[in-house]
């Protein structure tokens, strides 16, 4: 949206937040987006702020969902602003300085609970297009933390509006500038006067087109764009499907085009238009999403399996280790017919009775030759320990990708953004510190609601990584029922009894619910582990979600339907 209708959306949402609402929490989104969740006395609403095109900008929303991946930016929010009260949003330019950049300021307000003190922090937001940010800041504006990294703002720094010309205000511009203005080439009319945008410029010169192309017209008709911003109507123009632009002004350019399919829809407000493109855009958006992460999960996964080949030719050639010691003996019991320089040994093998020729390096002595080939041996033995150990390794991070990827494709658009965040876990971190504290559960918010509940139980589904390490390590306890499909893809399922004793039919119930969130779901019959939820720890330097399973039973799960009717 261009400045003239970025403002009037700003002076609606001063509005809408005259109450002072509470700082709950924040939240990453999708892409280059956050949320930050606000509480009134009458209701909760996100303001999502969003730097990607074509919602770019903020709006008030109904709770999205929360996809918690912990950015920078986000944690640095959530350790700052917590509990403090939104008490203004507003351009951050200066109109009677000529500034009219599309740059919104946030002013948050905290009271130190201990000692009283007031704290004040700024998120400025810089919707400029392809080179936008968001900058968290001080009360003197000193950056403390950023989104992006396409600015010449950098954390540290004191924060300073974008480079740009200094613009002659339209609210009390005389006559006489506005004619000098509209007399220079059009393509100059932008960098001269303040609210015009590259689709403002168009509809001028599309409206004088038809009255008659003169510097009085171009002046009337940037005037009546102005009033037109005053409407009540929102307008939202798409091209092709696609969204090409809001505006508070209507655009007869976009619309008298013929050649394109154009759809213009009205709003009472600037946020309803942006809810709505979100609504629209997001479930597509995210299926893109979903699709470059699960074409990342298996470029990784054929990387593995290229690894594990490799290994596996290495330990063939490993496992002909006792030729090597058989040679060392051949060459030491026959030590006293060989002298110096000696190219060739003939003897007969005691394994095989029949004569075999060894070669020999002349540039060694005898013994030398026979200690070469010893030397060989050990290694060759100390190579297949460790190839067993990176095949072991390999096998389990193939097997984790694999689930990863049907996670990925079976997960609903609520939950697969989690699924992207799940694949950097310290399997692709260098700093073992770092991956454990990400790996570490301690700081999940579990929001994992049951199921199913049946006959006193509570059953939990895992639908991603993320899930499955939340259910089996935070939700289960000691004598809860943890199951998973034997050796295939799957959910991390979790059995709580609420009372009583847990009986064979819960246990069934369980497993049948394990068999159909797996990838055997389309199977007559699925073999499932169960075992209880302490027997279950994370394989170390594993992936999120990666485990292994000691003392467990085996059921076979004929898959016929469960009743889901008290499904929560």
């Amino acid at each position: 949206m261009d400045y003239l209708t970025l403002k009037k959306h700003i002076t609606d949402l001063s509005e809408k937040i005259n109450d002072k609402p509470i700082v709950i929490r924040a939240y990453d989104r999708y892409n280059r987006s956050i949320f930050i969740r606000l509480k009134t006395i009458n209701k909760t609403e996100d303001l999502c702020i969003c730097l990607d095109s074509p919602n770019q900008g903020l709006w008030l929303s109904k709770q999205c969902n929360e996809f918690d991946k912990n950015s920078l930016i986000v944690r640095s929010l959530n350790r700052l602003i917590i509990n403090s009260r939104l008490v203004d949003i507003s351009l951050a330019g200066n109109e009677s300085e000529g500034q009219f950049d599309r740059v919104v300021k946030l002013h948050f307000i905290s009271i130190d609970e201990y000692f009283g003190h007031r704290n004040d922090y700024y998120i400025i937001c810089e919707f400029t297009g392809r080179i936008s940010d968001v900058f968290l800041c001080n009360s003197d504006f000193k950056i403390l933390d950023r989104i992006s990294r396409t600015s010449n703002n950098l954390v540290g720094d004191s924060y300073r509006l974008p480079d740009s010309y200094r613009l002659l205000n339209p609210n009390n511009i005389e006559d006489k500038d506005l004619f000098d203005v509209f007399s220079a080439p059009k393509n100059e009319w932008i960098n001269k006067i303040g609210y015009l945008s590259p689709f403002m410029t168009k509809e001028i010169i599309f409206r004088t087109a038809i009255i008659g192309d003169s510097i009085e017209n171009r002046i009337k008709i940037f005037k009546e764009i102005i009033k037109e911003n005053s409407n009540l109507d929102i307008f939202l123009y798409k091209v092709n499907g696609k969204v090409q632009t809001i505006s508070s002004y209507k655009l007869n350019h976009i619309i008298d085009s013929d050649t394109e399919k154009i759809e213009e829809l009205n709003f009472k407000t600037v946020n309803e238009a942006m809810n709505y493109v979100e609504d629209n855009l997001t479930p597509k958006r995210l299926e893109q999403e979903k699709t470059r992460v699960i074409s990342q999960l298996n470029k990784s996964l054929k990387l593995k399996k290229q690894l594990l080949k490799e290994q596996l030719e290495l330990k063939k050639q490993y496992e002909d280790s006792d030729k090597y010691q058989n040679i060392g003996n051949l060459i030491t019991a026959n030590l006293y017919r060989l002298k110096s320089g000696d190219k060739l040994l003939e003897a007969e093998d005691w394994v095989t009775n029949k004569i075999v020729k060894i070669e020999l390096d002349p540039s060694k002595t005898p013994s030398a030759n026979a200690k070469k080939y010893f030397n060989l041996y050990k290694k060759s033995k100390r190579g297949i320990i460790e190839v067993d150990k990176r095949i072991s390794s390999l096998n389990s991070d193939i097997k984790w990708f694999e689930e990863q990827i049907w996670l990925a494709e079976n997960a609903e658009i609520e939950t697969w953004l989690q699924i992207d965040e799940n694949t950097k876990t310290n399997r692709f971190n260098k700093n073992k510190e770092n991956s454990k504290k990400n790996q570490s559960s301690k700081n999940i918010k579990i929001q994992i609601k049951a199921y199913l509940e049946e006959n006193n139980c509570k059953y939990y589904v895992g639908h991603n990584a993320k899930q499955n390490d939340q259910i089996t390590f935070k939700l289960g306890k000691k004598g809860d029922i943890w199951f998973h499909a034997n050796d295939v893809p799957g959910a991390h399922i979790l059995l709580k009894k609420i009372e009583g004793d847990i009986t064979k039919e819960n246990i069934l119930t369980g497993a049948r619910l394990a068999a159909l969130n797996s990838y055997a779901k389309n199977s007559s019959k699925v073999a499932v582990d169960y075992t209880d939820v302490s027997n279950v720890k994370r394989i170390p330097n594993g992936g999120l979600g990666q485990v292994s399973y000691t003392n467990q039973h085996t059921i076979l799960v004929n898959l016929t339907p469960i009743d889901t009717s008290n499904k929560t």
